[in-house]
């Protein structure tokens, strides 16, 4: 308000009248009595005090946390807009997730380095009020890093789905794809995860998908399948589909309701015809044992012990079905049959030779590096390049020495390694010092040696001294050549399992290189067909009922084209690895690697419609050594909207909505 000191009554106070005298006729203006009478416990502004305070400090750090938050709520119409362009840039061009995740992190880390170096610098220079407010910019940049972190994984997951896209060719994934790259991803470390998303700018592939998205026919097919998403209704869209659960069906229910003696007693029934149609004595069939353990172990067959076993809980689960893995175990151990009947001193050679011949070929599959032991799993590692001497001289130390049942020290190999390394001057130059150069040759040569013993311990299979040697008799010239083959392959088979990760074949890591092994192939066809047969007897079966049950001839369509799928998976994925192995051999041939990018491709679509119908996310589709997904089953449980008819279970292979309301009507009729 305003006074004038000149209209003001006398009020008594000597020290008011000598300043009125001063400034009489003067007119003064007052905004607070604080201008005249100053507040003894008045709050000091500690952001602008001259002073270094940490709790200043900590309040703009914390400000810079909030700062998205922030930003919706002052700027929201401009925050929601460039949120809603992102989401729709990453929907035609879903690479760019991951790409803006990576700038946004080099960006975060950015302001949090250029914070705290200007906070260092302020304070340095007795600046202390600026020092305070640098913090925000640490905030700022930390929660930025925070929030990439946050969403890393999910950025891998884009990244590797843009990766197989342009491997495949489309500019979409299946549920099936995308559950299964999701599945690798969410098992994996942030840090490899990160490891995936650097490669899309890294490696041929990565950048190969991103040039693939960038595509305007790609752009345009994906923006169309935006829209549709958004403003159109199919008809599919009036049917419910829901996986069923395997305890609901008719056979988890009666695998539930069993005692472990029926069981059992299912179990013996078919291995013994499994091996009486192999025509092997009852003297040389393995033992069989019935097991409960947790449910991602099937079963198996150990050579070593000559036994089969089955898992009671995961067949209660329906991981898998008894004829299937039965006769595919039983193959397995007809196979170590035929070895046990080569000689041991015919098999060691025979052993040497097939490994040295790797040696000198050049092998190109990841092999183990000697660390860890079969039962806790080995590290792999790629095999060094060398020039053709230079695999030549490792050869013949590998035969002389390492391909023995010793097992040495890292002092010992490294003595032996080194005139090798040091005779060879073209491989001590890819490394950094001769000393690495030695000890990449020290864990190669290590692997050898395990390798070697491995094998040899595999070849000396079951005990056989308490069976009639008669029973052993010599083998055919069929019978050898199997018997042979079998003993060779089995080489890349046991080092995969133990490795437990090895020999991984382009798109993803997707196909390892045991899978497709003569032996392993056979015994998938062996025990598919054995399968087929028995799921089309069921099924004959069930139709002479009247009113049977659709869910179960649901279950049974479902499991016998999942065998055939599987039948065709291994058959062209051995045609695949031979192709593959040879164009490794040839760099030069590019028609080669075409057809096996071919190969590779078709393969990834019938292992993805394969876990589609199964419901069970397997890593080498042998129903055994498996992940699961508990207690879903493939067949649909199908609603169509009440005026059109009512549930009904249909087979997962019907997909599209005219089969769906065909097999309703037919149903209905």
């Amino acid at each position: 308000m305003s006074l004038s000191i000149e209209n003001t009554p006398k009020v008594g106070v000597t020290g008011f009248q000598g300043y009125k005298k001063n400034i009489k006729n003067e007119n003064v203006n007052f905004t607070s009595r604080d201008d005249l009478f100053e507040k003894p416990n008045k709050k000091v502004d500690k952001s602008s005090n001259g002073k270094f305070d940490i709790s200043e400090c900590v309040k703009n750090f914390a400000k810079g946390l909030l700062s998205p938050i922030t930003a919706v709520i002052k700027h929201p119409l401009m925050t929601i807009g460039t949120l809603a362009a992102t989401v729709a840039l990453c929907s035609v061009v879903p690479v760019m997730a991951p790409i803006l995740a990576v700038g946004f992190g080099a960006l975060s880390v950015y302001q949090v380095g250029k914070g705290v170096v200007e906070a260092a610098k302020n304070y340095k220079n007795g600046e202390y009020d600026k020092a305070e407010k640098s913090f925000n910019k640490v905030g700022e940049g930390t929660i930025g890093v925070v929030l990439t972190a946050l969403g890393i994984k999910q950025s891998a997951r884009v990244a590797k789905e843009a990766k197989v896209m342009s491997e495949l060719g489309v500019t979409s994934l299946d549920k099936a794809q995308k559950l299964q790259i999701a599945n690798d991803i969410k098992n994996g470390t942030k840090l490899s995860a990160l490891k995936e998303i650097t490669t899309l700018f890294t490696s041929k592939a990565g950048l190969k998908a991103v040039g693939s998205q960038f595509k305007p026919s790609n752009i345009a097919a994906r923006a169309k399948d935006v829209f549709k998403f958004l403003f159109t209704k199919e008809e599919v869209t009036k049917i419910k589909k829901e996986k069923m659960k395997f305890t609901e069906t008719a056979e988890g229910k009666r695998r539930a309701a069993m005692t472990s003696q029926e069981i059992e007693a299912e179990v013996k029934s078919l291995y013994k015809e499994s091996f009486d149609e192999y025509g092997i004595p009852e003297e040389l069939r393995p033992e069989i044992k019935i097991v409960n353990k947790d449910i991602k172990n099937g079963g198996g067959y150990c050579a070593s012990s000559h036994e089969i076993t089955i898992n009671e809980k995961a067949y209660r689960e329906g991981v898998f079905d008894l004829p299937d893995v039965i006769k595919h175990e039983s193959t397995h151990a007809q196979n170590a049959i035929l070895r046990q009947r080569i000689p041991q001193e015919e098999k060691e050679k025979i052993l040497v030779e097939y490994l040295v011949n790797k040696i000198k070929n050049g092998e190109k599959e990841n092999v183990l590096n000697g660390n860890g032991s079969i039962f806790t799993g080995h590290e792999i590692m790629k095999p060094p390049k060398m020039s053709v001497k230079m695999r030549e001289d490792f050869a013949k130390l590998a035969q002389d020495k390492l391909y023995k049942m010793s097992s040495y020290t890292d002092d010992e190999i490294s003595l032996m390694v080194k005139p090798l390394v040091e005779n060879n001057p073209d491989f001590v130059q890819m490394y950094k010092t001769p000393e690495e150069a030695i000890n990449v040759m020290t864990n190669y040569a290590r692997g050898h040696n395990v390798r070697y013993r491995i094998a040899v311990n595999n070849s000396f299979g079951f005990d056989t001294s308490k069976i009639d040697p008669n029973l052993l008799k010599d083998l055919s010239a069929d019978e050898k050549t199997m018997a042979i083959k079998s003993l060779k392959d089995g080489i890349d088979c046991i080092e995969a399992n133990a490795s437990n990760n090895t020999g991984a074949l382009g798109l993803g890591g997707d196909f390892k290189q045991y899978q497709f092994s003569a032996e392993e192939v056979l015994c998938q066809q062996k025990g598919n067909n054995f399968e087929i047969s028995k799921l089309e007897a069921q099924l004959a079966k069930l139709r002479t009922q009247k009113n049977y049950d659709a869910a179960e001839e649901a279950r049974l369509l479902d499991l016998i084209k999942k065998s055939e799928l599987t039948i065709e998976y291994k058959t062209k994925g051995q045609k695949m690895y031979e192709l593959y192995t040879e164009s490794l051999n040839n760099p030069e041939n590019k028609e080669l690697a075409k057809q096996v990018k071919m190969m590779q491709r078709e393969l990834y679509k019938i292992k993805s419609e394969i876990n589609s119908i199964s419901g069970v996310y397997s890593e080498d589709l042998l129903g055994l050594n498996i992940h699961v997904k508990a207690n879903q089953y493939s067949a649909y449980t199908a609603k169509i909207h009440p005026e059109m008819g009512s549930t009904r279970n249909i087979p997962l292979t019907t997909t599209n909505t005219g089969g769906i309301l065909a097999e309703m009507v037919k149903k209905e009729d």
